[in-house]
């Protein structure tokens, strides 16, 4: 038979060049009782080997390990011995003609099942015959490399359950939710309940099969057989949707196919919630009723198999923020003040439940490019009316978006300013002639500077004797021009009217 190496025997590092391959096991349980549940395994070879279409691995590059060279492409094991036999070890013949990479032998319930594949492999087997409770499928990976060599690469498990409970999966949507999956809604917004049942074996595809809904909020239970039902709730407040899955199974047992179907509305299944929150999507966990034990075999009055299934879960609906509207746009506040001209105040009002969060968003004339976007919390208050202020550089015609929003809520609105900033400082031509102006006399500071300073100075050759009335206007002159200058130039190094004072010049 095959060799048998126990977990941790030294011989597993040098089983595979290279390194250690890896085993991706799994399953696709829970499976109800009398379908077929499959695993699948696939192997994940070192990053320096790829897997060829054929199955073959091969280096994926040049490389050199524990001194010898190997090549890109070249097999990791060659093919040593062409003449095989299609048989397992046990005698039991290959169920395919071409040589097999890989031997999987699965054990589980004192039973194995051999399967020769490539480095990807599934198993699928019956539990018509097999008690329900939780399992577990032991797997042994060998790889073929001779007619009487079979090289053990490791072990594996993985973990199953067999329920007489219809394995399924609802999931609850509002169009607009804001956060997926925090189970709360929003009021006279309709909620899709979809259900996704678990069957990958196909065993209900015969099978008649009903939902019984029941919303919690005294609606009154809804009976269908489709798999997505809509409801939406008209108050606020804390409720307990809840479903049943009745399945209606043809039973094989039976040879003569005579039915006898019972009211679905005599199945009770009550609802048990726990202190966690249950998550968007999950399995029918809770117990359920089924008309007769798995091992029961059929009486002769009866030709049907009755399963069951059962979801709950909690939800909250809130009020939403139902509508947004801009009531006026002021853009003329303060006609005295500079910075006034330039702002935009915007009323804003909402109906239904309060905002925690406003956003305004400026965009151009087309309403394609932002501008400018700002957030900001709002403080509660009993009345939902706020007022945005936005300062504005240049004249045009924007486009505004206004949104609200809370935990559970938003809604937004939009329209259209054309805004005149005036006649102020802050328009370019206005900025412009300013700054010109300011050359202009800065400039003519300077050439009166220069003349000043740097002209030459002539010596009088008027007589010395001057009547007192000359000399009194020129000091007024001379005075005068003195003051100016000193405006103009506060060093006062420079005496510019030395007549004035007592002493030569």
């Amino acid at each position: 038979m095959y060799p048998v190496w126990k977990d941790g025997d030294p011989r597993y590092k040098d089983s595979w060049k290279g390194g250690r391959v890896i085993f991706n096991v799994a399953n696709d349980s829970p499976t109800l009782t009398g379908a077929k549940v499959t695993f699948t395994i696939s192997l994940e070879f070192p990053h320096n080997q790829k897997v060829l279409p054929n199955g073959d691995v091969v280096w994926a590059e040049d490389c050199v390990l524990n001194g010898t060279t190997h090549a890109a492409s070249e097999p990791v094991f060659p093919t040593q011995d062409t003449d095989w036999e299609p048989v397992f070890p046990d005698g039991t013949p290959m169920k395919k003609d071409k040589k097999p990479n890989y031997v999987f032998v699965w054990k589980a319930w004192g039973q194995y099942w051999q399967v020769e594949d490539d480095s990807s492999s599934s198993l699928t087997i019956a539990t018509d015959d097999v008690p329900l409770g939780s399992y577990t499928m032991d797997i042994v990976i060998y790889h073929y490399r001779s007619r009487e060599k079979f090289i053990p690469l490791g072990y594996a498990s993985t973990q199953f359950s067999i329920t007489d409970q219809i394995p399924f999966a609802v999931s609850l949507d509002q169009v607009n939710d804001i956060v997926a999956g925090d189970m709360r809604f929003i009021q006279n917004r309709a909620i899709a309940f979809t259900i996704t049942l678990h069957d990958p074996s196909e065993y209900l595809s015969d099978a008649d099969i009903t939902f019984n809904w029941e919303f919690g909020d005294g609606s009154g239970a809804l009976i269908s057989r489709e798999l997505t039902v809509t409801h939406t709730y008209i108050s606020t407040g804390s409720f307990k949707p809840k479903v049943v899955v009745q399945a209606v199974i043809p039973d094989k047992a039976c040879d003569v196919i005579k039915c006898n179907f019972r009211s679905f509305s005599s199945v009770v299944i009550p609802c048990f919630s726990s202190g966690a929150k249950p998550p968007l999507t999950g399995r029918a966990t809770l117990p359920g009723v089924a008309k007769r034990d798995v091992g029961e075999k059929p009486s002769d009055e009866d030709c049907v198999i009755y399963r069951y299934g059962s979801f709950c879960t909690g939800i909250e609906v809130f009020e939403a923020i139902e509508k947004v509207e801009i009531l006026q746009m002021d853009n003329d506040v303060r006609a005295s003040s500079e910075m006034a001209a330039n702002v935009l105040d915007i009323t804003v009002t909402c109906q239904g439940s309060l905002p925690k969060e406003v956003c305004s968003v400026i965009l151009d004339a087309e309403c394609m490019r932002p501008i400018h976007t700002v957030c900001n919390m709002v403080e509660p208050s009993k009345e939902c009316q706020l007022v945005l202020r936005h300062f504005f550089n240049d004249s045009g015609i924007y486009c505004i978006n206004v949104s609200m929003a809370n935990d559970v809520s938003f809604a937004s609105t939009s329209a259209k300013v054309n805004f005149d900033t005036g006649p102020g400082l802050s328009s370019p031509g206005t900025i412009a002639t300013v700054l010109g102006v300011l050359v202009l006399i800065m400039v003519i500071g300077v050439v009166a500077f220069s003349y000043k300073r740097f002209r030459s100075y002539r010596a009088l050759k008027e007589d010395v004797m001057i009547s007192a009335n000359q000399q009194s206007s020129r000091a007024n002159i001379c005075s005068g021009a003195s003051t100016v200058w000193n405006l103009l130039n506060r060093r006062g190094a420079v005496d510019h009217c030395p007549l004035l004072q007592d002493r030569p010049v």
